[in-house]
Order: C-alpha cells, then sequence, then structure tokens
C-alpha cells in the first residue's frame, strides 16, 4: 500500500509540474495561490475641503463702487492628478452693496462646480457658476462672479494644505473694473 500511495504522489507532482494551471489537492484542501480576486475596495482619492473667503468691488467710472464680501466651502478629489468636486459660495455682506439705487436684485448664493489638475505642486483650479439663487433677474453687483468664477486659480501646495491671499482683476470694458481679495484655505484627507 505504501508503495501504490508513493507512485500516486508522484504522478500528481508530474502532472502539476506539467500543467501550471493544475491546483493540486493534499490533505482535503487546495495548496498555492489561489485564483479569487481580492474583495478588498481601492484606496479612497484624497479629498480636499477648505473654504475662500472674498470681498469683490465692482469699481465703475462714474457712480461709486459696489462691494460684496462672499464665504465659499469647497469640497473635491483628486483622480491622479484630476481634480473635480463641488462648492456653495454665500453672500455674508448685508444691505445694498452700491451707494446708489440699483433696479437689479443681487445674487445670493451661488452653486459651484470644480475641475482642475494638481501639477508639480500647484493646483490648478477653476470654479464655475452651475445654479445662482435668485434666478430671474439677479446679477452679481460686486464682481465676484467675474474674477474668483471665472479665473484659472494657481495655488501652491505646501505638505497636504493650500493657504493663499489671491488677488484677481477684470475688466468691465467701458464701464469700470472687478477686484477680488481671496483668502483661500484648503486641507487635503488622504494625501
Amino acid at each position: 500500500m505504501r508503495r501504490s500511495t508513493a507512485i500516486l504522489v508522484l504522478l500528481a507532482a508530474l502532472t502539476v509540474a506539467c500543467d501550471p494551471g493544475a491546483n493540486p489537492v493534499v490533505a482535503g484542501g487546495p495548496s498555492g495561490p489561489s485564483n479569487s480576486t481580492s474583495t478588498r475596495p481601492p484606496p479612497a482619492p484624497p479629498t480636499w475641503t477648505g473654504t475662500v473667503v472674498t470681498r469683490s468691488d465692482h469699481r465703475l467710472y462714474v457712480g461709486g463702487t459696489c462691494s460684496t464680501d462672499w464665504k465659499t466651502t469647497l469640497s473635491f478629489t483628486l483622480e491622479g492628478t484630476a481634480a473635480a468636486g463641488t462648492g456653495v459660495a454665500v453672500l455674508t455682506s448685508r444691505g445694498s452693496p452700491c451707494p446708489f439705487p440699483v433696479a437689479q436684485i443681487q445674487i445670493r448664493r451661488f452653486e459651484l462646480a470644480l475641475t482642475g489638475e494638481l501639477r508639480a505642486g500647484v493646483l490648478e483650479l477653476r470654479i464655475g457658476d452651475v445654479r445662482h439663487t435668485p434666478s430671474a433677474g439677479a446679477d452679481d453687483l460686486g464682481g465676484f462672479r467675474s474674477t474668483t468664477l471665472s479665473r484659472l486659480l494657481r495655488l501652491k501646495v505646501d505638505g497636504n494644505s493650500v493657504r493663499e491671499r489671491l488677488i484677481l482683476q477684470a475688466t468691465d470694458h467701458d464701464r469700470g473694473e472687478y477686484t477680488s481679495v481671496n483668502v483661500i484655505d484648503l486641507r487635503c484627507k488622504g494625501c
């Protein structure tokens, strides 16, 4: 009986050596690597969250300056080097934004989409207006939409955070100019 068992073990070993896909059975269970795939989910991409606090001005050549203050909250992920996410900007200033009567209604809230890229320690972000409230007949009188929401923001990453003061300007053609001062504070979780 011993000799027949030894022959069977030898034949099984030769069969496995000749057939790499074979899974030998020894003592009632498979040995060697399993063909099953891992059920562990891939790690979550790094998530960035933070705020942008903005003071925006629309300096008119005639009439004065309209000013608005905003607080924007952002959340976005990095898939490789590509950034994508959302945000909300809320008007924090009170009263009329202009020192003269205006017929337009001031926008009070923006729902935002964010896209961008991380390259060589610089986070390039573009924040866009998806929807705003009120929507009918409203405008941004202080210039937040014409500066902060219309430009490519280039931000230097320091470790796992961004802390930067960014001044943006845009022309209002023959009517005046827009300026916004933005204090940006972003932090990465999972970087």
